[in-house]
């Protein structure tokens, strides 16, 4: 009986060496992955892009807006103070605008809000804020007490017809809970949003990540008022969109009420050497 050794299957030891020692990726075959995962992802069923209404960030968002069937994360950033608020209007409003773009494609669709509070003063959404991206009405929320609750419920809605987006408010970071909510979103072709109150160790499960914070506003000129609000909006992670660049993108916007829309504040308006002049009541951080 031939005894065959294991070894007889074993490359050469020189050419071990040589694949060991084999150049890393290179920047035009890593583009072209990126390209084959772009052309793959928006092809699988259910899923849309949803513009949102700024050209600057569509632009590099994949097909020109944010995937539906997609897991996206967004995340309260720091003040210009270096303080991250322990419920930041900044954050929250950023993800209720995503919502609101998310809901356009089912417009008579429920949006699911799930939450688990962090404290004893931690109060639901208020709803009269929430009208000026989407009718309260359309908002079921479900408050829970566990985060394995939450993901459950957040799972559940995406299976659930009718459902035009889920969003989860947590602070937890769990990666099986996250694959779960992508698969889950990919199947149904509905849009999850994770809400977290603080930044966490970055994970490769969702589509997109932002990262957002309160920014000083300017009030009217001649006015002691509280001008529009105004938030800076990093993109952190863009699995499908355009290539990523050394630097993260970043965009200083501003919330149009009368226009329900943001849109880029121009460098020129928000400079440190402008913003230095601005008395304390011309300059609020708005969330």
């Amino acid at each position: 009986m031939p005894v065959i050794s294991p070894n007889a299957f074993a490359p050469p030891a020189a050419s071990r060496a040589a694949n060991d020692a084999a150049a890393p990726v290179t920047p035009d075959l890593r583009e072209k992955v990126r390209r084959l995962e772009r052309a793959h992802s928006v092809q699988r069923a259910g899923r849309q892009a949803v513009a949102l209404g700024v050209p600057a960030i569509d632009a590099l968002l994949p097909e020109g807006g944010l995937l539906t069937g997609a897991l996206h994360e967004v995340e309260a950033g720091p003040t210009p103070s270096g303080r991250v608020a322990a419920h930041d209007g900044a954050a929250l409003g950023f993800a209720a605008h995503l919502l609101s773009r998310l809901g356009t494609l089912r417009p008579a669709g429920t949006l699911l809000w799930c939450r688990r509070p962090s404290g004893t003063f931690d109060a639901p959404p208020y709803a009269p804020a929430l009208a000026a991206w989407f009718d309260p009405a359309r908002l079921l929320m479900v408050t829970v007490r566990r985060d394995e609750d939450l993901f459950w419920a957040m799972e559940e809605g995406l299976r659930c017809s009718g459902i035009a987006a889920v969003l989860g408010e947590t602070r937890a970071a769990d990666p099986i809970a996250g694959r779960r909510l992508s698969l889950a979103a990919e199947k149904s072709g509905v849009a999850a949003l994770l809400l977290r109150a603080q930044p966490v160790p970055a994970q490769v499960i969702c589509t997109t990540r932002w990262r957002i914070a309160s920014a000083p506003t300017r009030s009217t000129p001649g006015l002691s008022d509280v001008g529009t609000p105004r938030w800076r909006v990093e993109l952190r992670r863009n699995r499908f969109g355009l290539p990523s660049v050394a630097e993260t993108p970043s965009w200083l916007l501003e919330w149009n009420d009368e226009a329900h829309c943001l849109s880029v504040v121009p460098q020129a308006l928000h400079g440190s050497s402008r913003e230095s002049h601005v008395g304390p009541l011309g300059t609020r951080l708005v969330g």
